[in-house]
């Protein structure tokens, strides 16, 4: 007779610490964008763009501010995720943060990115939480499989070993032009816990204690 092993693991928490990470909740105040005067929320009706120095959750913290383009602004791609995606590189190089609270713990940090032009030195993106994770994608790339007019998701695991406020910044890097690398659909997730094994005896000795339970509870 053979000893059955089972698994037994908490549920995976799939809920994402990054408030607006689809870039769909719009702008405070819904004030219009500062170089076209667009109102973010026409925009994908027109494949319109603007230049906005806040978004709901996010600040620009240089540069001339995060640029929100829609379905239909280029036409290699769309969003990944909805109707909204960012460039970095609106009319030159600048940084978007947002501050996130994380416990102690294992994460991940993904995102997805596109190349807007073939240029490679142009499209480059770093990001960034605090001290604790720092990383560079650039396209086209074959080595990171980044591709004009494809979404290419990118995922970095982190840990934090002091609970606290963190800064989440992505920035552009490289040629500063107007033309640069687009992210979209943001998160941040706990990790899962490892299965931790039980053997099938532990799991009789469970069902006993369990069956002791209900016999307790029609005693009283």
């Amino acid at each position: 007779m053979c000893a059955a092993t089972l698994f037994l693991s908490l549920p995976a928490t799939a809920s994402t610490l990054v408030v607006n990470g689809s870039f769909e909740a719009g702008v405070p105040g819904n004030v219009a964008g500062n170089h076209n005067g667009q109102s973010f929320t026409n925009m994908p009706g027109n494949g319109g763009w603007d230049i906005w120095q806040n978004l709901v959750g996010w600040s620009a913290v240089s540069g001339d501010g995060i640029e929100i383009q829609t379905n239909g602004t280029i036409g290699e791609v769309d969003a990944q995720d909805g109707q909204y995606y960012v460039e970095l590189d609106a009319r030159g190089n600048s940084v978007m943060e947002q501050i996130v609270t994380l416990a102690k713990g294992s994460y991940l940090l993904s995102f997805w990115y596109s190349p807007r032009s073939a240029d490679s030195l142009t499209n480059g993106i770093e990001y960034a939480i605090g001290d604790l994770l720092d990383g560079v994608v650039v396209g086209p790339s074959a080595r990171q499989n980044t591709a004009v007019g494809l979404w290419t998701l990118i995922s970095s695991p982190f840990i934090v070993t002091e609970a606290g406020t963190y800064a989440l910044r992505f920035g552009a890097i490289g040629t500063s032009n107007g033309y640069g690398g687009l992210i979209d659909n943001v998160s941040i997730t706990a990790e899962e816990p490892a299965a931790v094994p039980v053997p099938a005896a532990g799991l009789l000795l469970i069902g006993a204690l369990g069956g002791l339970g209900v016999l307790r509870r029609s005693k009283s």
